[in-house]
C-alpha cells in the first residue's frame, strides 16, 4: 500500500467509525444493549429504558481518557459520549459515554460503550486490559465531580461494553463479562456486593454467522451483514420494532456506504478514480 492509499484507507476507517457510533448511540439501540448486557436493566421494558432511565441524549463528543483532562469536560455533561472525533485517527476512545438511572432506585451509573472496528482484536496489546483502564479511569475521574474528599460511598458503578467488529471465527458470537467478586479465604463474613462490584467489563465479539442471541443478531445485521441500508432498516423494523427517523436512516445509509464491503469492492477489486473520488466525498461529508 503506497502512502496515498494508506492515508485514504485510514481516513475511510475513521469516517466509518464515526458513522457507526452515530448509529449505535440511538436510544432505541442503547436500550436493547442495556437490557441484555447490564444486569440492573434485565427486567426493565425497552420503552421504560428509553424514556425513564437513559439520562440525557448520548452524543458524539470529546471526553479525554487520561487524568487531568476528563473532568473539565465531564462536569458539563449528564448523558454524553466519546473522546475524539478526528478523521485522522483510526481508533476512537470513549466512543459513547452516558449515564443511566437504575430502575427502582434512580441511582445513576456510568456507562461507556466502545466500538472496535479494527480488523484485528489483538492490535499489539490486550483490548481487555485497555477496557480495564477505561473503566478504572471512569471510577477515578468521579473524584471532584461526584464525590469530594473521602466520600467514597458516593462512587458510581461503571460499565464498559466493547463491541469488537471483526472477531476471529473461534471467538465470534461470544459475550464475556468481567467484574469484581468476593472470595472467602477464611471465616464467614459477607460484604454487601454494592461495596465492591463497581467495575464491570463486557466484551462482545461479533461473528459473521447468524445467532439466536437477539442482541448479537441485531448488531450483526447493522454492522456485519453485506446489505444496503434499506434492507437493514426493514429488518430492524420487522424483527426489533426499531423505526428509524429520517436523520437516523441517513446515518445508517452513510455507515453502509462507508462499510468494508463497499470499500473492498471499490478499492481492491479494480477501483477507478471515480470510485475513489466518491468515497472521499463521503468522508468529507461525514
Amino acid at each position: 500500500m503506497n502512502p496515498s492509499e494508506e492515508t485514504f484507507y485510514g481516513g475511510r476507517n475513521a469516517a466509518y467509525d464515526q458513522a457507526a457510533k452515530k448509529v449505535l448511540s440511538q436510544k432505541k439501540i442503547l436500550a436493547l444493549i442495556l437490557n441484555r448486557m447490564v444486569e440492573e436493566f434485565k427486567d426493565a421494558t425497552i420503552p421504560d429504558i428509553i424514556t425513564k432511565y437513559i439520562e440525557g441524549t448520548p452524543l458524539i463528543s470529546q471526553i479525554p481518557v487520561h487524568p487531568d483532562q476528563t473532568n473539565p469536560t465531564l462536569k458539563h455533561i449528564h448523558g454524553d459520549n466519546v473522546e475524539d472525533g478526528s478523521l485522522s485517527e483510526g481508533i476512537i476512545r470513549y466512543d459513547i459515554l452516558f449515564r443511566a438511572l437504575v430502575p427502582n432506585t434512580n441511582e445513576p451509573i456510568m456507562l461507556i460503550i466502545n466500538i472496535e472496528a479494527q480488523n484485528d482484536i489483538n492490535p499489539g496489546y490486550s483490548l481487555l486490559k485497555r477496557a480495564t483502564y477505561y473503566a478504572s479511569r471512569m471510577i477515578s475521574s468521579q473524584r471532584g465531580r461526584d464525590f469530594q474528599g473521602d466520600e467514597y460511598d458516593k462512587i458510581r458503578k461503571v460499565y464498559t461494553i466493547w463491541i469488537c467488529m471483526n472477531a476471529p471465527k473461534e471467538t465470534g458470537n461470544s459475550i464475556n463479562r468481567y467484574r469484581v467478586t468476593e472470595e472467602h479465604l477464611h471465616g464467614r463474613y459477607h460484604a454487601d456486593e454494592t461495596q465492591y462490584n463497581l467495575i464491570n467489563i463486557v466484551m462482545l465479539y461479533l461473528g459473521n454467522r447468524k445467532t439466536q442471541d437477539k442482541l448479537m443478531e441485531m448488531l450483526r445485521i447493522i454492522f456485519k451483514e453485506e446489505a444496503p441500508a434499506s434492507v437493514k432498516k426493514k429488518q430492524l423494523e420487522e424483527n426489533y420494532d426499531i423505526h428509524l427517523t429520517e436523520d437516523e436512516t441517513k446515518e445508517l445509509n452513510n455507515m453502509c456506504n462507508l462499510s468494508e464491503g463497499v470499500y473492498n469492492n471499490g478499492f481492491h477489486n479494480g477501483y477507478n478514480s471515480k470510485a475513489k473520488e466518491s468515497l472521499q466525498n463521503l468522508i468529507k461529508n461525514t
